[in-house]
């Protein structure tokens, strides 16, 4: 079976557009960001390392909800449950994305500290449309889903987060070789003025 129709695409779009066009367009600049070099004018606009991320972070998330589409068919739970489970994995995924991507230097949990009035927007509304498209019987009829309950909502939830948080380790990991690299070269710099 399908695990998205049209109308599962258009939601998707509903929550993507905004979040690209006004979400990250709001987020204010990162304090750091006048102490980095300027970029190359021999290097392109999307570096191999940045499309390198956003396919690994695209895949992993497909890999997440393909994984929960399979176990529910298996699990006997139905196509419509099957798709509402995974649906509900790649909002909360997709979201996460978001949250995680509005820094490549902080952690997602710090970056909630950082104001961003259309971020919440966008956040707020989708999950609003996702509470009618899982509970309003008209609309969830529309989008062939079944009613989830509070586990199936946990499960959702904890596979779409998992689907995003090798990237916040993988943030941490280069926050820690930065801080590294910067107290290397003060103890040259110190040492060499001794």
């Amino acid at each position: 079976p399908l695990v998205l129709l049209p109308m599962h695409i258009l939601f998707l779009e509903l929550l993507i557009d905004p979040a690209c066009s006004v979400a990250f367009e709001a987020e204010p600049d990162e304090a750091e960001m006048m102490t980095q070099p300027p970029r190359s004018t021999r290097e392109g606009l999307f570096s191999p390392r940045l499309l390198g991320l956003g396919f690994l972070q695209g895949l992993v998330v497909l890999a997440v909800v393909l994984a929960v589409f399979a176990v529910a068919l298996w699990r006997g739970q139905g196509e419509e449950d099957a798709r509402a489970l995974s649906f509900t994995t790649l909002i909360v995924a997709n979201l996460g994305l978001i949250l995680s991507n509005r820094s490549w230097s902080r952690s997602m949990w710090t970056m909630l500290g950082v104001p961003n009035r259309a971020l919440w927007w966008v956040v707020g509304g989708s999950l609003i449309f996702l509470t009618a498209v899982l509970y309003v019987p008209p609309i969830q009829r529309l989008f062939h889903f079944t009613t989830l309950h509070p586990g199936d909502l946990g499960i959702c939830l904890a596979c779409g987060l998992s689907s995003i948080m090798w990237f916040e380790v993988w943030k941490w990991l280069q926050r820690v070789r930065d801080m590294r690299r910067t107290d290397r070269k003060s103890t040259r710099l110190n040492s060499s003025h001794t």
